[in-house]
């Protein structure tokens, strides 16, 4: 239950040459709602509005349609848009906007309209809906810092059903960046075929909290490289093999996981200390054992990293 579910058709000949939805709108196409990489709930999914909710003048994104047809638009709000939202459907409710904001929730199956990360949603949102909420945290970041020309610096303007944003003057065309990183189970065997996974601890997180290696795709290099060139530059361990297992979207704010295994030569690593404060071999017993115990802290498996781990740990 990852954020690489799919279950949207993005039905791109309907986004149309220009930024205007009026035809999917009066399709019967409903809006999506996000705000900084959360999305408005409600009700056990994402809460769904029509047009009258929708704040004028906000950046509206044709998403696609779902398997029985239905047509969702996203609507990415700023910090003014979203104020606007909430305090119409207060108003809806007979009720202060404040106390929409502040009340107590049960999460996504609050009956009232919340807002909630997409982190916290991922294992809860059906393919659908998940699908929905990655495109538009998406392309939501995407709209709100690349809002210039980056030829002459002059504002762009969203065409293509919200997809691409053009220089009005120039009539250039700019469109979403996805950035490529891998992501790596370090693997070795030893003479008695004991297997160890190598682990590092970011020098941005805590102490106990370990996870698999990873760094961005360089220009002008393949994966494979990429592979061996991160894992020597974090942990200076020469890896071979590299093979792909999967990957998933992670728009946190643009960036796509893809997923290795690789193997390596040695046990002797040495951390950077610039990225990477320390690193550790576990095997099977001893990485179960340490989580158990809280000892260590590892991804969920809403990341990639997480479900190669519980992969890894559960094929003996």
């Amino acid at each position: 239950m990852s954020l690489a579910r799919h279950g949207i058709d993005r039905d791109h000949e309907r986004r149309g040459r220009d930024g205007d939805l009026g035809e999917i709108w009066a399709a019967g196409a409903r809006a999506v709602f996000g705000h900084r990489g959360s999305l408005l709930v409600a009700s056990g999914g994402l809460f769904l509005g029509d047009r009258t909710l929708v704040p004028a003048g906000r950046t509206e994104i044709y998403l696609g349609q779902d398997p029985a047809g239905t047509r969702y638009i996203g609507i990415d709000l700023d910090d003014a848009g979203r104020s606007e939202l909430d305090s119409g459907l207060a108003a809806e409710r007979d009720r202060d906007a404040s106390d929409l904001l502040t009340a107590p929730g049960t999460g996504i199956d609050s009956v009232e309209p919340v807002w909630l990360p997409l982190r916290e949603l991922a294992e809860v949102l059906d393919d659908v809906q998940v699908s929905l909420a990655c495109e538009l945290v998406a392309l939501g970041n995407w709209h709100r810092t690349h809002r210039f020309s980056p030829r002459n610096g002059r504002p762009t303007t969203p065409t293509y059903g919200g997809w691409v944003r053009e220089d009005p003057e120039t009539g250039s065309e700019h469109f979403p960046r996805t950035d490529p990183a891998v992501i790596v189970a370090v693997v070795h065997t030893d003479d008695e075929g004991v297997e160890r996974l190598l682990l590092g601890n970011n020098a941005a997180w805590e102490s106990d909290r370990y996870s698999l290696l990873a760094g961005f795709v360089e220009p002008g290099e393949t994966l494979e490289h990429a592979v061996t060139r991160e894992i020597w530059e974090e942990a200076r361990v020469e890896v071979g093999s590299p093979q792909y297992l999967g990957s998933q979207p992670w728009p946190f704010p643009c960036s796509l996981m893809l997923g290795f295994s690789a193997e390596a030569a040695s046990l002797s690593t040495r951390a950077d200390e610039a990225e990477i404060a320390s690193l550790r071999w576990f095997t099977r017993t001893e990485l179960r054992e340490a989580l158990d115990s809280g000892a260590v802290r590892s991804a969920s498996t809403v990341s990639i990293a997480g479900q190669i781990v519980h992969a890894w740990l559960g094929n003996e």
